[in-house]
């Protein structure tokens, strides 16, 4: 288990399942809640630190997720993502909603927790068990507020295009800030200029990444097209965050993150023993097997 940090915020429970069933949200773990405002006294009194949910103050998210479509040109299905980083990155901050159907809650609650926002998730009764478990583990592995780290800039225009855009260079695992203008710090800086029409987005994120080269990349990915990264960190170590949208477990997963570090910890969700393998550090880069992931899993590498 990864050594506790800094507490970070954490997803919080929206319960509209009504104060009788306390006993079995106190069970599950959980002391802090939303409410609707009419229950919120009740709640307060079982003991719970209960606040009113005001719909207005946070946006509601699409549900994340993998969806399989058909490819023509292959006759095969592929995977297309549902997620919602871009859309954070493109806020830059804010209070967000999920409501989450059964199944959804823990792959919501990790979402929101790697990309450091504040998130508020409507739970199905079948998942408060599952969400509580999320939470704790989530709180276990702590995490200070490195900064995110990011390969370019791209310059949005608010556009829809331009969100579509970056839609795509997330699910590419292409790591970039959105700036106002060209930022001097990131060698490349990604502009679309506003009467510009992408009839390919798919090929305009493929020649973005081209232009990056994948030696300059700092995080890549092997063995999975349904696990999304966020990379945070400092001159001294780096956590990487894996998020697996998908409703299987994923095995094998090998990741290759730029610069040498001496050692590296490996926490997965539902794993009580999981640590990295095959790692190993040299040539500019650091590279390890992450045996299995499920839900979400946090790496912490220190040089």
């Amino acid at each position: 288990m990864l050594a506790l940090l800094a507490a970070v915020a954490l997803p919080a429970l929206y319960w509209d399942q009504g104060p009788a069933t306390a006993a079995a949200v106190k069970q599950a773990g959980i002391e802090r809640l939303y409410v609707p405002a009419s229950e919120m006294a009740a709640w307060r009194d079982a003991g719970f630190d209960a606040q009113a949910f005001d719909a207005a103050r946070f946006v509601k998210l699409p549900v994340p997720g993998v969806r399989y479509q058909m490819d023509v040109a292959s006759a095969t299905t592929v995977p297309w993502i549902d997620a919602n980083g871009w859309r954070f990155q493109r806020k830059g901050g804010g209070s967000y909603f999920y409501d989450a159907p059964a199944g959804k809650a823990m792959l919501a609650a990790a979402e929101a927790y790697a990309n450091g926002v504040e998130a508020v998730i409507h739970v199905d009764a079948k998942d408060l068990a599952g969400f509580a478990r999320m939470l704790t583990f989530l709180r276990s592995i702590g995490g200070e507020t490195l900064p995110a780290l990011a390969n370019f800039g791209f310059i949005d225009n608010g556009s829809a295009q331009t969100g579509e855009v970056m839609n795509l260079l997330a699910r590419r695992n292409l790591l970039f800030e959105v700036v106002r203008k060209p930022d001097p710090k990131y060698e490349m800086n990604v502009e679309i200029p506003a009467d510009a029409k992408i009839t390919n987005p798919s090929d305009f994120s493929a020649r973005v990444r081209q232009d990056l080269t994948d030696e300059k990349r700092l995080l890549r990915i092997f063995g999975s097209d349904v696990v999304l990264a966020r990379l945070n960190g400092d001159n001294t170590r780096v956590r990487v965050h894996l998020i697996n949208y998908s409703d299987r477990k994923v095995e094998g997963l090998r990741v290759r993150v730029r610069g040498v570090y001496s050692r590296g910890t490996l926490a997965a969700f539902g794993q009580e023993k999981a640590a990295l393998e095959d790692f190993s550090a040299a040539d500019g880069a650091t590279e390890f097997t992450v045996p299995s992931i499920d839900v979400y899993a946090a790496m912490d590498l220190r040089k």
